[in-house]
């Protein structure tokens, strides 16, 4: 059935198949996944623990090689995450449908407050300000995020002493159009952080009944006089913090 809209992003189907449907029959993929934005850091841990690719996602920018690993006795997959909700949403239900059953993905964020770079974010809701979710889940402006993988997380970050903000993120499709009237906007809905895919996921893990959740560290800045990128892209310590602790509370779910 449809639910109707006079806007065509908010009209629904509750059809639960579709007509090119990623729940395939073929070899299954490990039940637990780490996913990562991080290319190097990707690189990096294949040196440390060389994995074998079971899966390729495939797409128009580039292909993205699944890896089956034994990381202290625990079987995992690992795949370097899209950029984007669309891109993002593909990925995600195509490694649900691969046997994927707990999904815990790290990656950046800007900030709308003053939050030192580096610092370790753990989205608790999403504001739902992109086009995907809205095409597994009726419309709803928010989307709180998995209890569980925030508490596995919780416990993780305090045992390494990592101190962390839980946040409310604005997941947007409009990265140029993070206008200063806009971020102040949504800084009174109460939303600390700003990326891309982060609603999308949640959306997806609800619809299929799976496991999701999402560690940031906090990226470029978006308010102040002057915006101010902090290098985000080249934070290698921070990137490769999170990764280890998704890694550890990935783990905690075999």
């Amino acid at each position: 059935m449809i639910i109707e809209n006079e806007y065509p992003i908010l009209e629904y189907s509750t059809e639960r198949g579709a007509i090119i449907d990623p729940q395939k029959g073929e070899e299954p993929f490990p039940r637990l996944c780490i996913m990562t934005f991080f290319g190097e850091v990707v690189e990096a841990f294949l040196n440390r623990y060389p994995g074998e690719v079971i899966g390729t996602y495939i797409s128009e920018m580039r292909d993205f090689p699944a890896y089956r690993l034994n990381v202290r006795g625990t079987d995992i997959c690992l795949i370097q995450a899209v950029v984007g909700s669309g891109s993002i949403a593909m990925m995600t239900d195509w490694l649900y449908g691969r046997g994927v059953q707990v999904l815990l993905c790290c990656g950046a964020c800007g900030v709308l407050a003053d939050i030192p770079a580096g610092d370790v974010m753990i989205p608790v809701r999403a504001l739902r300000d992109e086009g995907a979710s809205y095409k597994y889940l009726s419309p709803e402006k928010y989307i709180a995020i998995q209890e569980k993988p925030i508490r596995i997380f919780r416990e993780v970050l305090e045992e390494y002493g990592i101190s962390y903000i839980e946040c409310t993120t604005w997941t947007t499709d409009g990265f140029y159009r993070e206008t200063r009237d806009m971020v102040e906007h949504r800084v009174r809905q109460g939303c600390q952080t700003v990326e891309m895919e982060c609603a999308t996921m949640a959306a997806i893990a609800k619809f299929r009944g799976r496991v999701f959740g999402q560690l940031l560290y906090s990226g470029d800045i978006l308010v102040g006089e002057t915006y101010d990128n902090r290098n985000w892209n080249d934070n290698l310590s921070a990137r490769e913090k999170i990764f280890q602790v998704t890694l550890e509370a990935l783990t905690r779910f075999a």
